[in-house]
């Protein structure tokens, strides 16, 4: 019996130390075996690239494909095992087509019925990971369609300090915390201009969108006119309404081979055709696209 104690105490320790530690504590060596997928309009939309982050008791699961840039975030104010179901402001489904349009958004953010479940299967706190599955029917508020996604699954989403496919982005409206549910940075090209577009959503109806030229350098701007093509520009939308920027953006730090950019930005937002105004101040952003 004392030799098989022996043996037993040496495999855990071959164990251990075969392992990867961090901090000091020994845990063993993860590999990326992220799934998730959902079916919509006859189709599969399939991807690894998924993480999940966690804010309070808030947790974010995101889902980009990068070659189509078309995105999934799924919000729970629980994190915890269970089935929640999509609806109000707190457990939100989202879906952008088109990460660069918020007009191409589908969710379920302020539903006053129930628009889907999530249904939380595993969290695996050793190798920080989670897996459930989800379904639910998101509707687009600019031209009133509704989508289904239906057989949604995420299995062994890794935990990451920020939400896959971008960083970080913050603001204030009128000294009011922005709190986006979703944000995309992209290279795109409008006209003869080659831009990084960023977009960080709270609904369908309400986004702030930057627009800078893709060779930016370090330094601070005032703000141009987007239909002038006078860049870098600002917008604010709400409910349809394109509120213009009259202000600077400071770009502190922009690395064109690892396509990741930071920066500040304050502008007041005006339109023609309303009275109304916003100030939005305490901009900051730091993303890749």
């Amino acid at each position: 019996m004392k030799h098989i104690k022996v043996c037993f105490l040496f495999l855990s320790i071959l164990f251990i130390f075969n392992s990867c530690e961090e901090n000091g504590i020994f845990f063993p060596v993860y590999e990326n075996n992220a799934i998730f997928q959902a079916t919509f309009d006859g189709e599969t939309f399939l991807t690894s690239e998924a993480n999940f982050t966690v804010e309070g008791d808030d947790l974010f699961i995101n889902a980009i494909d990068v070659t189509t840039n078309e995105s999934f975030t799924l919000r729970v104010d629980n994190y915890d095992l269970g089935v929640f179901s999509f609806e109000g402001l707190n457990t939100v489904a989202t879906y952008a087509e088109n990460a660069s349009n918020s007009s191409d958004v589908w969710t379920t953010f302020s539903e006053t019925a129930s628009r889907g479940t999530i249904d939380i299967t595993n969290i695996d706190y050793v190798y920080n990971t989670i897996s459930g599955s989800f379904n639910f029917i998101g509707r687009n508020s600019i031209s009133g369609s509704s989508k289904a996604f239906l057989s949604g699954t995420f299995s062994e989403i890794p935990k990451g300090e920020f939400p896959i496919g971008n960083t970080d982005f913050s603001a204030k409206i009128d000294g009011f915390e922005y709190e986006d549910i979703s944000l995309f940075a992209n290279l795109v090209t409008i006209g003869n201009n080659k831009l990084i577009t960023i977009d960080a959503n709270k609904s369908a109806t309400e986004s702030i969108s930057l627009t800078v030229p893709y060779n930016v350098a370090v330094g601070e701007y005032d703000f141009g006119t987007f239909a002038a093509q006078t860049y870098p520009t600002a917008q604010y939308i709400v409910n349809g309404i394109i509120y213009e920027a009259d202000g600077k953006i400071r770009i502190i730090s922009h690395n064109t081979t690892t396509n990741t950019i930071s920066g500040t930005f304050e502008f007041s937002a005006t339109t023609s055709t309303s009275a109304n105004s916003f100030s939005i101040t305490e901009g900051q952003f730091k993303l890749s696209y």
